[in-house]
Order: C-alpha cells, then structure tokens, then sequence
C-alpha cells in the first residue's frame, strides 16, 4: 500500500518558524509515528537509510508576514501539510492522524483541523495502471519544492533524467516494491530522454545556519518518445512513483516534493 494523505493544520500560539521547515515537520511526524508503534519507529530511524515517506514543508493558506527567511506565525494562521506513505505499516500511522490532534513544529504548537486523503493504492494496483496506461511520450515534473541530489560527494543542482528516474529506482528498490529496478538499466536508458522545456530556479537552500545544499525547482519537461513503448511503461512508472515518494534527497524533509503529468 502507498498513498498520500493532506491536513489543515491551525496555529495555536504566535512563533517564527523557517521557510525550509521540513527537519521541524521530520521530527513532528517521527514523534507521531512513536505514539502508533514505538518499536516500528525505531526501525525506520535506526535501520533504513531512505525513509518510507515523505512530509512537506508547512504550506501557508493565507499570506503571513515574514522576515529574514522566516514566517512570522501569529496565533489562527493556517497551513497545509501533506505526508505520504510507502507501506502499509506507515499509511496505518498517517491515517490514525486524527482533526484535534495536537503537531509541535518547533516553537509552533499547531492543531489538526480537516483530514483529506488525497490517495491511497494497493502496489500492485498501482502497478497495474501503469502498464494500461495509454502511449505517452512527454512526462512533465512539477517540482514543488527543491530537489537536491549529491554527485561524487558535491550538490548536483540540475534536473538531468539521469539523476530524477536513478533517485526513483533507488526509491522503489528501498521500498520493496513486488519488482525491483535496475538502477544501472534506468540510469542507460534515460540518457535517452531529452529535457525539451523548463522553468525553473536553483539557489542554496539552508537546512540550518551551517547546513545547506544546492538545490532547483520548477516545471521540466521531458520527452520519453526515443523509448520503446514497453520501456516507456517502466518510465511513467516510476514517475507516478515520484508523487509518493519525492525525488532526490531529503524527501523526509520536505524537499523533493513532485507532481506529474503526461502527454
């Protein structure tokens, strides 16, 4: 099971809180996850290196001031939050998540207000779409929030396919998807894919005062019309895959959150 749920989150004190908030909502969803199953939490911290779910950065409802890279959250401001899921195990976890719930965001103590499942699929169903679905040949990313990957131990900032559908095959292998993907394969044949369009940005994202990264965002466009149609199968796989499971790095942290489209 995989799926993606969203909350309506409500301030309950006056606090600063960062734009890049995703360690502060990393934390907040560790500690929910150790009220469900202590022991499942410590599995997940301790033994897996990619986490199997991802969580967003607070989203504004309405505009907040904000200062020196901060929002200035007053008391009844409201934000939207949008966890997902990679196995049964973490979905159960999420959707325990209940309206009245109370969520620590560093200073900002915050309410759950409104629950909204955006979606939830067995693996195998999901699989299943994927192979019916109809030709395609242009996948578009939304990269919603920065995507960062590492090359040879330095920030790679650009939205080569190699690097987007390699970080997704690691992903869906880490996940212990029912068929596994060969990264070597992947990574061979999307150099095959050209980024026709793009709009986007890339900048240093800070994690903390000394902690940042590299990072880009926007809308890319990629052709997959050079694959074979079977191959081209495997593609918007992995590309519906990247709604759940974010691309790149720090996906537990907010980073590399995705929509996806196709022509």
């Amino acid at each position: 099971m995989i799926g993606a749920v969203s909350f309506k989150l409500r301030a309950e004190n006056s606090a600063r809180l960062p734009f890049i908030n995703g360690r502060f909502m990393h934390a907040a969803f560790f500690k929910l996850l150790a009220e469900a199953s202590p022991d499942f939490v410590g599995f997940v911290h301790d033994e897996l290196n990619l986490k199997p779910f991802t969580v967003s950065f607070l989203d504004p409802i309405r505009k907040i001031p904000s200062a020196k890279e901060q929002w200035l959250v007053r008391g009844g401001d409201e934000f939207f939050w949008r966890v997902t899921g990679l196995n049964a195990a973490i979905m159960q976890a999420v959707m325990s998540i209940a309206v009245g719930d109370k969520i620590q965001a560093g200073a900002l103590a915050l309410t759950v207000e409104a629950v909204r499942t955006d979606s939830i699929i067995a693996v195998n169903d999901f699989i299943a779409e994927a192979k019916t679905s109809p030709p395609i040949t242009e996948i578009r990313f939304d990269f919603v929030s920065p995507v960062s990957f590492k090359t040879d131990k330095f920030d790679a900032p650009y939205p080569r396919p190699e690097l987007i559908f390699t970080s997704l095959a690691d992903k869906w292998n880490q996940a212990a998807m029912p068929v596994s993907a060969d990264k070597k394969i992947i990574r061979e044949l999307a150099a095959q894919i050209r980024l026709t369009k793009w709009q986007g940005q890339s900048k240093k994202f800070y994690l903390a005062a000394d902690r940042g990264t590299l990072a880009f965002w926007g809308n890319f466009f990629y052709d997959i019309g050079a694959l074979s149609r079977d191959v081209q199968k495997v593609f918007v796989l992995l590309a519906r895959f990247a709604e759940f499971a974010g691309v790149g790095r720090l996906t537990s942290q907010g980073f590399g959150q995705t929509k996806v489209n196709f022509r």
